[in-house]
């Protein structure tokens, strides 16, 4: 669980590094610009790093199920070995998501303003830049489409069947302590999971409306900036040492 904590954690600095130098430099310019070249390299960036963090909270939930079903065999199971190769197969699968997605969206001519709608180079926003009568263009919006409904979907329902077999095997446990620490285990990583898909699911699956740009630029920013900062905060205050802490300060009076 450390690993993937450690993981996601490096994930998210980077996630937020991709993008958060280069909009505070557009900040003090009168004509805030990107280069072309930067802005391919941005979004193919952002969509690794993503959807990095979506299969890395996924392999948490297989990493869960196998603490709570085989105590005796975790160890074995979720070796050093297994943990290195999840975290290969999220790092190739999210690589070659971002690589086809970039490729479809930067091989079509533009034809229209220069002018990105969004502070970052989002998929959607490049591609509505692009020539609409052109070959290819079609199929560059059919292949981001699907590509972005599996990446949510599929771990998605990883997830479920993930906490289906969790909730079976904490069941079966016979005593109501057991049952609850059972479930402990499992409420930061659920929260994690509702921050993350509920923003995500927020942000592109919601009605379309005239403001609906002016609100993905908040929605985008707020995720971008309160994601790095409570996944550690959710993870920490299930920890038994920086519990301790909290006691040992309030006890002398700094809290």
């Amino acid at each position: 669980m450390y690993f993937f904590l450690f993981t996601l954690s490096c994930l998210d600095i980077c996630y937020t590094t991709t993008i958060v130098p280069q909009t505070l430099c557009n900040l003090w310019r009168s004509r805030p610009s990107i280069l072309f070249a930067n802005c391919a390299t941005q979004m193919c960036c952002t969509i690794v790093f993503g959807a990095m963090q979506i299969l890395i909270i996924t392999a948490m939930a297989y990493d869960r199920y196998v603490a709570i079903s085989n105590p005796l065999r975790y160890k074995t199971v979720m070796s050093w070995t297994a943990c290195t190769m999840l975290l290969v197969i999220a790092l190739v699968t999210s690589i070659s998501i971002a690589v086809i997605v970039v490729y479809s969206v930067f091989k079509l001519p533009f034809c229209r303003t220069a002018e990105i709608g969004h502070f970052y180079c989002d998929v959607g926003q490049v591609l509505l830049l692009t020539c609409t009568n052109v070959k290819g263009h079609r199929a560059a919006e059919v292949t981001t489409y699907l590509l972005g409904l599996g990446l949510f979907t599929f771990p998605f329902l990883c997830l479920i069947i993930s906490y289906m077999y969790i909730i079976n095997a904490i069941m079966k446990i016979r005593t109501t302590e057991g049952r609850r620490k059972a479930f402990s285990t499992c409420s930061s990583h659920i929260t994690v999971v509702m921050v993350e898909y509920g923003c995500l699911g927020f942000i592109y699956f919601r009605p379309s409306a005239e403001d609906s740009l002016d609100k993905d630029r908040v929605f985008v920013m707020t995720f971008m900036y309160m994601s790095p900062i409570l996944n550690p905060v959710i993870y920490s205050i299930r920890n038994k040492a920086v519990k301790e802490g909290f006691k040992k300060l309030k006890s002398i009076g700094i809290i």
